[in-house]
């Protein structure tokens, strides 16, 4: 995580960009009924977590199966893991920053 210090915190999403997951995720086909989302917890995951659970509900969707955070940097990501697969939704949405260092 040392390598990953110097970067900026993550932007948040945007309106467009959760127009089109959900777009995606009520296309007829594949028929996605169920969603569990995951998210780091930095503001912008978290706030993009909940404006997409609030959207999917809006829409008339079922609530998430489950709502699973996780921090960037820990010992073990097994609780999490298990957590965010213990169901089995027809989706699972992720927000979370992509790490990107050097190569």
């Amino acid at each position: 995580m040392a390598v990953y210090d110097g970067l900026p915190s993550p932007a948040p999403h945007t309106e467009t960009e959760l127009v089109a997951l959900l777009d995606l995720l009520t296309a007829p086909r594949p028929p996605i009924a169920t969603v569990v989302v995951g998210h780091s917890r930095d503001a912008a995951a978290c706030a993009s977590a909940a404006a997409f659970v609030e959207a999917w509900c809006g829409i008339g969707r079922e609530p998430a199966l489950a709502m699973v955070d996780w921090p960037d940097s820990a010992a073990s990501w097994l609780r999490a893991a298990h957590r965010f697969t213990a169901e089995e939704p027809d989706a699972w949405v992720v927000a979370a920053a992509p790490l990107a260092g050097p190569r």
